[in-house]
């Protein structure tokens, strides 16, 4: 059993599919060919509610993965690793794919044809911002790419539930005690009497909990961070590059340890329309609820977004659609929105045919603040995949600048701030080299009673610092509501 997996294999559990046969044509396989065979069962499920098996997979494993799309009714939670791939260098997209087809050679995936998308072996993980890190020991464990295979993965889609196991086997494994480590992990799914599983089943509370006391600091002043932004406003008029964008932090530290499953579910409910992705590793957790997809690639069909350009939600419906009209109307928004555009579109219409891109913005409206939004579609072309789009892509202007060069070498100078996965790519891959990643912002990392919250803004000509920083301060408030929801009562 891996050193992670600490249930009680004495349990005699069912699981959902008899994996044997399937383990010992993989073995058989990894015999023949002389290298490792990596082997699946799927099979459906019972629905469950994704967060509280996130939560409890805390028990069996320390590495823990999410992704879910409420409005699309899509989610994902694979439990433990059966085969991590982790990259370091500027190449990390291009060894991560490599190493992803070799590991898929000779694959065994044993389960119904007709399932929807995510099931069966994937990948779940992500990428850090930069290669180039910061010395601090905030994202130990979060190297520059770190995808894994789930020792058990659940999948959500298109109103059916399946369960995956996932096993490497080599020439020497034991089929039958493969099967009884994936039975073991197997108990913690389905315990015949646990009804809290059941998706349709809210918690049950038991009693309002104790509120904590929460404080909040910034890593760096504000006059500090507003004077950084003053500068790059100047290195832009003296045309050293377009557009930066410049992030900042906040901690906080609670008497209690944060909750991921608590903010997961503040999200949830807050936020149905963005993307949730939570990355657990050893005691930290990076979490966060996005509005903003990096690419998708399914059926050899491109999407992806272009967003840039913020401002507040209206207390009233007419004041709603008032500020979204002065974002639609406002010079610096439209330009700096209109860099991303550009650089999306470079990007991709090299290996893209029909890229479709509409002439004018859109506006995305989320809880707490709206923004310029400019779908890309198109048919990606020859043999790529997704992770060559995202070494395309990333990072685009959104969250580095342009030329990316450029900005990422001001950001290294000014931020002092080791961004690790804030603005990176986190999503999944399936073994035919599609699935979805979105940019990693509204994001947090936990480490028991502190929490690190990141937020970024575009710099252009004619962006003003104070108003950056206020814009910085709403791009928080999510998260900074997530994690203090219990001290409000919620």
């Amino acid at each position: 059993m891996p050193a992670d997996m600490t249930v009680d294999t004495s349990f005699n559990s069912t699981l959902l599919v008899n994996p044997l046969p399937s383990l010992r044509h993989g073995v058989r396989e990894a015999q023949r060919s002389g290298r490792t065979t990596v082997v699946s069962v799927s099979a459906p499920a019972p629905e469950l509610d994704v967060v509280t098996l996130f939560e409890r997979g805390q028990s069996v494993t320390a590495d823990r993965y999410l992704w879910a799309q409420p409005d699309e009714d899509f989610a994902l939670v694979g439990l433990g690793i059966a085969r991590a791939i982790d990259v370091v260098e500027a190449t990390r997209f291009r060894q991560a794919a490599d190493a992803w087809r070799h590991l898929m050679l000779g694959a065994i995936h044993e389960g119904p044809r007709t399932a929807g998308p995510g099931v069966g072996p994937i990948l779940l993980g992500g990428f850090s911002f930069d290669t180039r890190r910061g010395d601090s020991r905030l994202w130990q464990g979060y190297p520059p790419g770190h995808l894994v295979l789930p020792r058990l993965l659940f999948t959500r889609a298109r109103g059916e539930s399946w369960v995956t196991y996932n096993t490497v086997v080599s020439a020497a494994s034991d089929p039958d005690a493969e099967a009884a480590r994936l039975a073991a992990l197997n108990h913690l799914l389905f315990e015949p009497d646990d009804l809290p599983w059941q998706a349709d089943q809210k918690p049950q509370r038991l009693g309002a909990p104790r509120p904590a006391s929460i404080t909040e600091h910034e890593l760096r002043p504000a006059d500090e961070w507003q004077a950084d932004v003053a500068n790059a406003v100047r290195a832009i008029r003296r045309g050293e590059l377009e557009k930066v964008v410049l992030a900042r932090a906040v901690q906080l530290q609670s008497e209690q340890p944060f909750s991921p499953a608590s903010a997961l579910r503040h999200l949830m409910s807050h936020y149905p329309d963005c993307y949730l992705f939570a990355v657990a590793r050893g005691q930290s957790c990076f979490l966060g609820a996005t509005p903003e997809q990096l690419v998708r690639l399914r059926e050899r069909e491109v999407k992806a977004m272009s967003l840039a350009g913020s401002i507040g939600r209206g207390q009233t419906r007419e004041e709603d659609e008032r500020l979204g009209r002065a974002l639609l109307a406002s010079a610096k928004d439209r330009d700096e929105h209109a860099v991303v555009v550009r650089a999306m579109v470079e990007a991709l219409g090299g290996v893209c045919s029909r890229l479709q891109v509409s002439e004018t913005p859109e506006l995305l409206k989320l809880g707490n603040i709206q923004h310029l939004c400019t779908p890309l579609t198109g048919q990606l072309s020859d043999s790529h995949t997704l992770l060559d789009l995202v070494e395309r892509l990333h990072p685009t202007p959104a969250v580095g600048g342009r030329p990316r060069n450029a900005a990422l070498q001001l950001i290294r100078e000014c931020e002092k701030l080791d961004r690790g996965w804030y603005a990176g790519a986190v999503g999944w891959l399936d073994q035919e080299g599609e699935g979805e990643f979105c940019v990693a912002i509204r994001s947090a990392l936990l480490h028991a009673n502190e929490a690190t919250l990141f937020a970024g803004c575009g710099i252009v000509t004619d962006s003003d610092p104070e108003r950056e920083y206020a814009e910085s301060r709403l791009k928080l408030r999510p998260m900074l509501d997530a994690l203090t929801a219990l001290t409000a009562g919620e």
